[in-house]
């Protein structure tokens, strides 16, 4: 009886929940890569597909499409299941009935869901955060400090970048992946230093991530939270910050989680000031190496050279050549093929 209602014919109109797609998604045997917040991303079988991700399952409606323009298959679940199985329509619909009811009825499966273990995250006093962005008004000096570094006003309006006129230091707010403040990343205008609200949960989180995993499936990834809002500035919001030199598994998580394709825009330091190594491409490598199911990209100002001028980072660069990085990004292999790290 509890299958009935189920078995009718399935259009755009049908609602699932996130649970019941994935069901059927296994019990079809299509490999899961990752996810968005709205689609499981998949390895399609219809073409073949075996590297990147391109086949795109609402996890709503159950609807699909193959974005590789050479199999560009769509439908209803019930239609993926049919392909996929060679069902008919009344095999297939009792096939997605069978887990419609087993994902409502499988309790241990969700009293472990229940009791994962998940990042908790407490949020950041918001009267300081809105003490912050009085004195970045009140006080010309942030302001000024922001504007030398390449900042235009809608980008420090935008992050709502505070300052602190007694530490002499802007500030940038830091969110869960939820988008829920935990803290801030501040910078001495003097001084020049970094400077973290005490126990913020960097291994977490990514600095802009809240944001970035509804704009796009691809990201670029910086290392400080100014690189990436100088990328954001140029004209690319999708953009995230590892804020620091190592990630955890949860920082890859979340890339492995929100994004297909990752084009990787770490610091490209000074050999000879950090004992023959190179930190920031050794952190680029790190996530191509940890994410090989991923499209892997580097930013690249032209066919052998990774920044202009001699340049760091994103922040040393203009919004044009920082432009010109992200168009001209490489595909990982291409990139080590250069032998110039």
């Amino acid at each position: 009886m509890a299958n009935r209602g189920i078995l009718k014919r399935q259009d755009a109109s049908t609602q699932y929940t996130e649970k019941q797609v994935k069901k059927v998604l296994k019990a079809i045997e299509i490999s899961l890569v990752s996810e968005t917040g709205n689609d499981f991303l998949c390895l399609c079988p219809i073409h073949g597909n075996r590297n990147t991700p391109s086949l795109s399952v609402s996890k709503q409606t159950g609807l699909f499409l193959c974005f590789n323009p050479s199999c560009g298959a769509s439908g209803s679940l019930q239609e993926l299941v049919k392909t996929i199985t060679k069902r008919n329509e009344f095999e297939s619909l009792r096939l997605i009935s069978k887990c419609v009811t087993d994902s409502l009825e499988d309790f241990d499966e969700q009293i472990v869901e229940v009791l994962e273990e998940k990042p908790e995250f407490v949020q950041f006093d918001p009267h300081i955060l809105d003490k912050l962005w009085s004195e970045m008004e009140l006080y010309s000096d942030g302001r000024d400090y922001m504007h030398s570094r390449g900042f235009n006003d809608e980008t420090i309006n935008y992050f709502q970048v505070g300052y602190s006129h007694n530490q002499e230091m802007v500030t940038v707010p830091v969110h869960s992946p939820d988008g829920l403040p935990i803290g801030i990343v501040g910078r001495g205008i003097k001084d020049k230093k970094f400077k973290n609200s005490t126990g913020l949960p960097k291994t977490k989180t990514l600095f802009n991530v809240h944001r970035a995993k509804r704009l796009s499936s691809t990201v670029i990834v910086t290392e400080a939270s100014f690189d990436a809002m100088r990328v954001h500035q140029s004209g690319y919001p999708n953009v995230v910050a590892t804020l620091g030199g190592h990630l955890s598994p949860h920082n890859y998580d979340l890339l492995n989680r929100y994004f297909t394709k990752i084009i990787i825009a770490t610091d490209f330091d000074d050999k000879s000031s950090h004992n023959g190594k190179n930190p920031g491409r050794d952190l680029g490598n790190s996530i191509a190496n940890r994410l090989k199911n991923k499209d892997v990209y580097w930013a690249s100002y032209e066919y052998n050279v990774v920044y202009p001028h001699g340049a760091k980072d994103m922040g040393d660069m203009t919004d044009e050549e920082i432009k010109q990085c992200i168009e001209n990004s490489v595909p990982n292999y291409e990139y080590h093929s250069w032998e110039i790290y």
